[in-house]
């Protein structure tokens, strides 16, 4: 998904049966996965997938792997197409070892040029814990901007169309 020479990591879309296969944490042969991999994060958004009676993609979940080892360290995707406003919703999330590489920046930025290219996308919504300040960064390097601050949680924005 990333066409740059410097990408760290590659986002690759769930299929349906790698979605089932998380949500059991049971791997398959073919499955690489970091140890750790999957999160209780990962399996809520791999269930949903799975649950999909029609393929969501591109709005659909991703597995980020990064380029040095190929494991599965983590998932980033969307909690669906676009609204009727043109605004999508993203979450991401890896394991702990993966935490502090830019993989974070990476997947948010790749999940935003999914957006750019499908057209149709108005907006693009974000939330991290109140203490998650990592994600927080995550988000703003993607050109997010906070919107607002609950006593858990804070909540951005990526406006592409004006």
């Amino acid at each position: 998904m990333n066409t740059s020479k410097d990408k760290t990591i590659d986002l690759l879309a769930l299929t349906f049966e790698e979605a089932a296969r998380i949500v059991a944490g049971k791997p398959d042969e073919q499955d690489r996965w970091a140890e750790g991999f999957p999160r209780e994060d990962d399996s809520g958004p791999a269930g949903r997938y799975a649950s999909e009676v029609v393929d969501p993609r591109p709005f659909g979940s991703y597995r980020i792997v990064p380029t040095a080892d190929g494991l599965t360290v983590g998932t980033a995707g969307f909690y669906g197409p676009p609204d009727e406003t043109g605004q999508v919703t993203i979450g991401y999330g890896m394991v702990e070892q993966a935490w502090g590489k830019g993989y974070g920046t990476e997947a948010v930025a790749g999940l935003v040029a999914v957006c750019r290219s499908h057209g149709g996308v108005t907006a693009v919504n974000a939330d991290t814990d109140l203490d998650n300040v990592a994600s927080q960064r995550v988000l703003e390097k993607n050109g997010f901007e906070r919107v607002r601050t609950t006593e858990a949680e804070c909540f951005y924005l990526l406006v592409l169309v004006s």
